[in-house]
């Protein structure tokens, strides 16, 4: 009885907190209003803009509609909520695009953690069509049916305490679309990537474990066996309806046990179940002095490893990092970066500037020369005379350095004394920051092991 009315706590009419006044909802499309009530009770939900909809709480004191929404624009709305004995009015609505941003602590990183607020940014913070919601973290382990937080105007009075990842990405859509935009904000540092997927998946690895040690640093997943949370960030947004998803993640990963690239290939995949085939941009971690030198590295290649799925991309962060702080004061950077891409790949807003970071294609032999070759390579250059970090293992040799140069946009290596090459890696170091840039001066990722193929494109 007790927890049953812990997650029914509410008869009288009420609204999950993703909605409030002041929000964004997203563009011509239809979206879901859901909330609580009176089990048999009559709801009308009417949004100013359209006609008014009514539906009845059901039993377990739930109530839903779906409603259409129009094009984006600045005029805003009301959205009156009805039942026979309260009244909820949402105002200043508006509608525009509507991003989801979670991860670690680095997708909520504030303008209060610089150490210098930078001026410029708050003698013109005042962008009433920037809108943000910032969730916070509830209780792992137990059902939570809503939300806590509420949605923002972009003011001086409030941004201190924005994500700053997010302003500038909204500010940099704001600019290009000439609509409204909002982000939903939410963090929850230092879990592993596996407290995100659905109870349903732990479950099922959980069982197939003969022996869960009480250990956690013993234990064959990086999970702990009592910390499952997807209920606490994920449930909550069920049926909403967003334009997209910001992932920033991986700072503790190298700490735990498990195949990163497996477990984030399962985060997108229920991503998309949940919200459907949206964009997926995440954040590769950033070069560190892990205790062990090639942890972050590991970490970085599976992250660049899974830019095959559809509809993902993925920043580069290794230019702009600190590798002696995992919270680097570089967030501006990583949100127009993140914005470019949601603009040219989602929006088809940007024609002809590269908005992706060089990506490994292909490496072929061609007599004593290595021919290493990557998409999005126009202007691909060293920058500072930095030579790359290229290092090439052959059958009987461990990775040795050696020189490397670019000629129209193909990194090319020289084999000296190796007369068989099996491997190329690159910037393999967790404190590696290699600058191979494209045009638009976006660093290539690390990589390991790429297998090497001959001039007719056969493996060696």
């Amino acid at each position: 009885m007790v927890l049953w009315v812990f997650v029914n706590p509410i008869y009288a009419l009420s609204v999950s907190n993703l909605f409030s006044s002041n929000m964004v909802l997203q563009q011509n499309t239809t979206v879901t209003l859901w909330g609580w009530g009176k089990t048999g009770e009559s709801i009308t939900v009417h949004p100013s803009w359209g006609q008014s909809i009514t539906t009845t709480v059901d039993h377990n004191s739930n109530w839903k509609v779906k409603i259409s929404t129009p094009k984006g624009g600045y005029k805003s709305y009301v959205i009156s909520i009805k039942s026979e004995e309260k009244n909820i009015d949402l105002t200043n609505v508006v509608v525009g695009e509507v991003w989801l941003a979670v991860g670690q602590t680095n997708i909520t990183s504030t303008f209060e953690d610089h150490a210098n607020l930078p001026k410029e940014v708050f003698e013109r913070s005042s962008y009433p069509n920037i809108r943000l919601m910032t969730v916070h973290p509830k209780e792992k382990g137990y059902v939570h049916e809503d939300i806590s937080g509420n949605w923002e105007l972009c003011s001086q009075a409030v941004l201190e305490k924005w994500s700053e990842l997010s302003y500038y990405f909204s500010l940099n859509l704001n600019e290009k679309l000439n609509v409204p935009i909002g982000v939903v904000v939410q963090d929850w540092g230092d879990e592993p990537i596996d407290s995100w997927h659905e109870e349903s998946f732990l479950e099922q690895e959980l069982s197939s474990i003969e022996h869960l040690d009480d250990d956690v640093e013993k234990q064959p997943f990086s999970f702990h066996h009592y910390d499952i949370s997807h209920h606490a960030l994920m449930y909550q947004y069920r049926d909403y309806k967003f334009a997209g998803i910001l992932w920033s993640h991986g700072k503790d990963q190298p700490n735990k046990k498990g195949d990163y690239k497996k477990q984030m290939t399962t985060l997108i995949h229920h991503m998309h179940e949940q919200f459907g085939k949206i964009p997926f941009y995440y954040v590769q971690i950033a070069p560190y002095k892990y205790k062990k030198m090639t942890h972050g590295a590991v970490i970085r290649d599976h992250q660049r490893q899974l830019l095959h799925i559809n509809k993902t991309a993925m920043v580069v962060t290794s230019d702009i990092g600190d590798i002696h702080d995992l919270h680097a004061k570089n967030k501006d950077e990583i949100g127009i970066r993140l914005s470019n891409i949601a603009l040219k790949k989602h929006y088809k807003v940007i024609d002809n500037q590269l908005v992706e970071s060089p990506e490994l294609d292909r490496v072929v032999k061609e007599g004593k020369k290595l021919f290493v070759y990557y998409k999005n390579s126009k202007g691909l250059h060293f920058e500072e005379g930095d030579q790359g970090d290229f290092e090439v293992s052959g059958e009987e040799t461990d990775f040795q350095t050696v020189k490397a140069k670019v000629h129209r946009g193909v990194v090319i290596l020289e084999l000296g004394k190796i007369k068989k090459p099996k491997y190329v890696r690159f910037g393999w170091n967790s404190r590696a920051v290699p600058l191979l840039v494209n045009e638009s001066g976006l660093p290539a990722s690390c990589f390991s092991k790429q297998k090497i193929l001959d001039k007719n494109q056969k493996a060696l």
